[in-house]
């Protein structure tokens, strides 16, 4: 059943024209929300940028803790301050804010802040940077090689905190340019979210397999949920926290026995020979948190990740056998030159169809929100206009063209990465409410693919290549950490608690801001405590082959963003005929980069219990099923936590339940 507007809804009527008491006291309740998470947002941003392993999959630790341990001193002050406690929306909004802060300081501050200082400080170690991006960098966004011995001591570290906010004033202009940038991008992905909500959450009624966890701890922070009782819960949660500490105990104390459940094997050991050697790296590991989030997943969905994920892998070898070897070994994963069996441009094509049908099925929702638009929002609907959005959209494309206007970069080039980079945001979120995809990791993929491919490299400025592929590096990383599924999720979260959609816009945004600003300060106090971190070699590399490799489109590239446009077309098309039909175009998609690689077995043996559990058990199954998930889950963060605390606090690095390790990328 559809979630009512706050106006509609009778257990909160409203005057027309005059506030109710009620309501005051909501707004209050907001805001004092609203100062908590402020309160805990540097903890939040420091454990981000400082501990990446902890961020790179689609529940990020750092704000599930972080709401876990608001739910405790809510608790707290329910049973000893009642007047001074938060409401379960509340705790929504504390996490809602949370997760999207975390998010813009992983991955986007990764790829902007340490590329601030680096052309300049680290000129000498690439001679890349003063032959293709020195001489066109914007001295609002990147340090420029006149002013780089101000920054010396930033290089070189050994500094304290004073020290550190001493040498601010030097930085403002490069946090506040960065923000506003990053702010016009994620206002942009507000408003899509804001216009396409409703039709997602209530008319398609997707899954949101993602926010169960948060939910359910919002509602022990209310003590509306008794799960911890059950034995379902804190059985797993038990045996998977000491099983976690026994292994961070092994790494600092190699007496200690490991229970290894992360890189156990590699199934590429049992073909050594061509062509079915072609495979290349597929990891044996279980991975539970990122498996057990399969029990929240529809199974079909689940079962078309696994199947594409071994389509993908016979493509290798079949490609192979065909005579197409790659040196090294990867097949097109994530180059701008484009390789057998194109897989880069497989998964282009499938998130442009994805968001071709995503529109369609909502065209006649699109229609009823153009009219709103046209003639204005119902009367007492407390939710974001749709007029609002739509402007706010407009007026977030607008200042992001004037700006990159200013920066030198041709509108054209500005608008068709921004308009790519919205549609795949698009279906990327709508795929993450649909499926849950514990990761959705497209490395590399971004608009700079298909600009090689449709466009070519000639007849591009040198200065415009540059100045692009330097300020919209955001574009084309790898999206593990995209904000707008966070946004979503936050949006679908505060309907289910009947939060003012209102308020939680501000409250999302303002955690944009905030996580930018954060996300600065903490690389920057880092820099001048342990020395600057070097980065800017891939830009470097991509600006590179953009000049140097003249040539035009590729037609074959572009045959393989068709067909894999097409071949989502014809899954939609053969599911929407055949009831029952096993294969979910949106596993095709995530399939098709490095997004399953990781953890494809845990999702096998979840699926292969979730059928069992289904056919033998039914809904009861299913639900022991989720308290099992969420026990697992919790018991890892937990257990990351601790040890995540101990690297923070000794900057030693210690063991990790992530899919990267802290002494290397399969530790």
């Amino acid at each position: 059943m559809a979630i009512l507007p706050e106006a509609q809804n009778p257990a909160n009527p409203r005057k027309p024209g005059k506030e109710s008491v009620a309501e005051t006291a909501e707004q209050w309740i907001r805001f004092r929300a609203i100062l908590w998470a402020l309160l805990f947002a540097p903890i939040t941003a420091f454990w981000a940028v400082d501990q990446g392993v902890d961020v790179i999959f689609s529940l990020m630790v750092p704000p599930v803790m972080m709401t876990l341990l608001m739910a405790g001193i809510n608790l707290f002050l329910r049973k000893f301050a009642p007047r001074l406690s938060l409401s379960m929306g509340d705790l929504i909004i504390f996490y809602g804010m949370h997760t999207v802060l975390c998010a813009i300081c992983a991955e986007w501050m990764g790829v902007i802040n340490p590329y601030i200082h680096s052309y300049a400080l680290y000129r000498s170690g690439d001679t890349r940077f003063d032959k293709y991006i020195n001489p066109y960098t914007n001295d609002w966004f990147f340090i420029p090689v006149r002013l780089a011995d101000q920054f010396e001591d930033y290089r070189n570290g050994g500094f304290g905190f004073s020290y550190f906010l001493t040498k601010l004033p030097l930085w403002w202009r490069y946090i506040g340019s960065w923000t506003l940038l990053v702010s016009l991008v994620c206002m942009a992905m507000l408003c899509i979210n804001s216009l396409f909500r409703d039709e997602w959450a209530n008319r398609e009624k997707l899954a949101f397999p993602i926010i169960q966890v948060p939910m359910e701890i919002a509602k022990m922070g209310v003590g509306q949920s008794k799960i911890w009782k059950k034995s379902t819960f804190y059985l797993p949660f038990l045996f998977m926290f000491v099983i976690d500490n026994i292994n961070g105990l092994h790494f600092v104390y190699p007496s200690v026995p490991l229970i290894n459940v992360r890189f156990i094997s590699d199934l590429a050991l049992l073909f050594p020979n061509p062509p079915f050697n072609a495979i290349g790296w597929t990891p044996i590991g279980v991975f539970p948190y990122m498996a057990v989030i399969g029990f929240f997943m529809p199974t079909d969905l689940l079962f078309s990740c696994i199947f594409f994920f071994f389509f993908r892998k016979a493509m290798q070898v079949f490609t192979f056998s065909m005579g197409y070897v790659d040196s090294a070994g990867t097949f097109g994963g994530g180059g701008l030159i484009p390789s057998p069996p194109y897989f880069s441009e497989q998964s282009w094509g499938a998130f442009l169809a994805l968001f071709v049908t995503s529109v369609w099925v909502a065209r006649g929702y699109l229609k009823g929100v153009w009219n709103q638009i046209r003639v204005g929002h119902p009367k007492g609907d407390r939710g974001v206009p749709h007029r609002f959005a739509f402007f706010g959209l407009i007026a977030s494309l607008v200042g992001l063209s004037v700006l990159t206007i200013a920066i030198g970069i041709p509108l054209w080039m500005t608008a068709v990465s921004t308009i790519l980079f919205l549609m795949f945001s698009i279906a990327l979120t709508r795929l993450r409410a649909q499926i849950g995809a514990p990761s959705h990791e497209m490395a590399f993929m971004g608009p700079n693919q298909l600009l090689v491919d449709f466009v070519g490299t000639r007849g591009i400025s040198e200065a415009g290549i540059s100045r692009l592929v330097t300020t919209f590096f955001i574009y084309n990383r790898i999206h593990r950490t995209h904000p707008m599924p966070h946004q979503l999720e936050a949006m679908k979260m505060g309907e289910t608690a009947r939060i003012s959609q209102r308020a939680l816009f501000v409250a999302i945004m303002l955690a944009v801001v905030i996580g930018s600003v954060l996300g600065h300060l903490v690389y920057i106090y880092k820099g001048y405590r342990w020395a600057a971190p070097s980065a800017g070699g891939d830009t470097a590399w991509v600006t590179t082959t953009f000049i140097e490799q003249h040539r035009g489109p590729n037609p074959v590239a572009i045959a393989f963003v068709v067909i894999g446009f097409a071949f989502v077309l014809l899954l939609d098309f053969i599911r929407f005929r055949v009831p029952g039909f096993p294969l979910h175009p949106a596993g095709y998609a995530l399939a098709m980069n490095f997004g399953l690689d990781y953890f494809w077995t845990g999702l096998i043996l979840v699926w292969l219990i979730k059928l069992f559990m289904e056919r033998y058990y039914g809904l009861k199954g299913h639900n022991k099923l989720h308290e099992i998930a969420l026990g697992i889950i919790l018991a890892e963060f937990s257990a990351e936590a601790i040890w995540a605390i101990y690297a923070m606090a000794t900057r030693t690095s210690t063991y990790s339940i992530s899919i990267n390790g802290r002494l290397g990328w399969n530790q």
